[in-house]
């Protein structure tokens, strides 16, 4: 399929719960995630923005126990800027979050959602049912000893796939562990064992996978994300 290019400018001034974005509950999810997607947000303004862009301010958005775990659509190379063909513009007022998610990815529908533990989940729709998609693979069992940050947890997980390339890139503050971390984790695909990592760091811990197909890093923020740069 070609690549969209069309800039499209809605303005939504009420959500219409009408052929929402599919969702899903992975298994080992909980009330928490639940509860911060029930959560109703004041306000939610987007102008001439992306989905990527969106989620950036709902994350901004100070919810209690909302965590995200994004996984940017892959350019062809890591140098590439994000992807801003497809923008628009909407106004939501008084709407739970799973209403926002669901719009967002209505706007875009390149991408979907699913809920997993405490964390909310968007990916792209065509990696739903792809095996050999890297998120989507299961390791049998995975040990963390003494672990100081989500960063550091990318190390055992390299191990258990040595064929893969696994980035990791620090932006913004400290995002260290209150104490380090032991812990083990069975039979999780690694999109899963992401959402652990993150939430073990507290509330409004987003990670974020994107770059090229040449190679693509993950990145754990703590209290939301700004989209700098391309």
């Amino acid at each position: 399929m070609a690549p969209i290019t069309t800039r499209t400018r809605i303005l939504l001034l009420l959500f219409l719960a009408v052929g929402g974005c599919a969702s899903a509950t992975q298994a080992g999810s909980h009330s928490s995630v639940e509860s911060a997607l029930d959560l109703k947000v004041t306000r939610f303004d987007l102008t001439d923005s992306t989905l990527i862009e969106g989620l950036s301010e709902l994350s901004l958005k100070s919810i209690p126990g909302l965590h995200l775990g994004i996984e940017e659509i892959a350019g062809q190379n890591w140098t590439d800027p994000r992807d801003r063909s497809l923008r628009f513009s909407l106004s939501i007022q008084n709407r739970t979050v799973r209403d926002i998610v669901d719009t967002l990815c209505q706007f875009d529908s390149r991408y979907t959602w699913s809920s997993d533990g405490s964390s909310i989940n968007v990916y792209a729709r065509a990696v739903v049912a792809d095996p050999t998609y890297f998120l989507n693979r299961e390791f049998e069992k995975l040990s963390l000893k003494d672990i100081p940050d989500p960063g550091q947890a990318l190390t055992p997980l390299a191990k258990q796939f040595p064929n893969e390339q696994i980035g990791y890139v620090q932006i913004g503050g400290d995002n260290r562990y209150a104490q380090p971390w032991t812990v083990d984790f069975e039979h999780l695909t690694i999109r899963q064992f992401m959402n652990r990592i993150a939430e073990h760091a507290g509330s409004q811990t987003v990670w974020i996978w994107r770059g090229g197909k040449d190679s693509r890093m993950f990145t754990f923020l703590k209290g939301g994300f700004y989209i700098n740069g391309p």
